[in-house]
């Protein structure tokens, strides 16, 4: 579960059941967002990104315990068709075989093989029959490179926009930093050849066009899945700007999701939600502090400002 173990899990949600956070459904933290009824005092929503197989096998079953709804991130060109497999509450199932979160992506980017996300029939099981929610997190989650000079890679424990935008690339090619291709207009290679050749930068017109065609596309394979309408979507990477909101809102979602941290509130951005990220190794401890930090506008300002992160424009 993007490096989270069962028990780290686990001792997650009781922290949070203990300390008296109440888990509420993305669409009902949407509504009060938008001014649309309440919540609890010390409410929140699960997320979970990529709808990787790990979050079949091991969240879900611990969600039914937990009696919680979260919602999955889906990249709809990893939907896939197949049989239901088995999770963590299947008598006598050998779940080793099964591909891992971690391997998930160099499985869809380097084999074309989607089998380390949840398949449709999943996903169907998930909303239809457990209450669960899909969120839209583009068709193809494309990256792509936001300077023409070299770099080194940086290194990351997860997947980041480097691993999608170099994936294929040969040893020796040239390094290039690189960000979502939803956020930023961005250098390709010119030509039909994907490496060997000058960087152009594409026009903002080109991506106001792939943005509006990724997110439609996104939107409607979610929706043939579900029957319901998709409201939602998450920024690949927490990487946005005015021109992807645009194109979110002409496509129909009425939120997205961020890595902006502070309280969601009717002051809120639709477009800008805040999220807290939690990964494999970190304890109930720093799971608090990021909670206390998240529900206080004063310290998710001083959190930033310490950072340096910030959303590429505040809509």
């Amino acid at each position: 579960m993007c490096g989270i173990s069962p028990d780290e899990f686990r001792t997650h949600l009781e922290w949070l059941r203990d300390h008296g956070w109440q888990c509420i459904p993305l669409s009902k933290a949407v509504d009060y967002v938008k001014g649309r009824g309440d919540v609890p005092e010390k409410a929140y929503a699960l997320t979970f990104e990529d709808a990787f197989l790990d979050h079949w096998v091991h969240a879900a079953p611990l969600l039914r315990e937990f009696g919680l709804k979260a919602a999955f991130t889906c990249v709809t060109a990893f939907l896939h068709d197949g049989p239901c497999r088995p999770d963590s509450t299947t008598p006598g199932a050998d779940l080793r075989a099964l591909p891992i979160s971690r391997d998930a992506w160099p499985l869809a980017t380097d084999r074309n093989d989607p089998s380390g996300f949840m398949n449709r029939f999943e996903l169907r099981i998930l909303t239809e029959e457990q209450g669960h929610e899909l969120v839209g997190g583009t068709h193809t989650r494309q990256a792509c490179f936001v300077s023409d000079r070299a770099s080194e890679r940086r290194s990351k424990s997860e997947a980041g926009p480097e691993d999608v935008a170099d994936a294929g690339a040969q040893e020796d090619s040239p390094l290039y930093p690189t960000g979502s291709a939803y956020a930023h207009d961005g250098y390709w290679q010119a030509g039909d050849e994907q490496f060997g050749k000058p960087l152009v930068r594409r026009k903002t017109e080109e991506r106001i066009e792939f943005c509006l065609r990724e997110f439609l596309l996104c939107r409607e394979r979610l929706e043939e899945i579900t029957g319901q309408p998709s409201r939602v979507m998450a920024w690949p990477w927490g990487e946005f700007d005015e021109v992807a909101v645009e194109m979110a809102a002409l496509a129909g979602y009425e939120a997205a999701l961020s890595f902006q941290r502070g309280p969601n509130d009717p002051t809120t951005r639709p477009y800008a939600m805040c999220r807290i990220r939690m990964q494999g190794g970190e304890t109930v401890r720093e799971l608090g502090r990021r909670m206390r930090t998240a529900s206080s506008p004063t310290l998710s300002r001083m959190f930033r400002r310490r950072t340096g992160w910030v959303p590429l424009a505040r809509v």
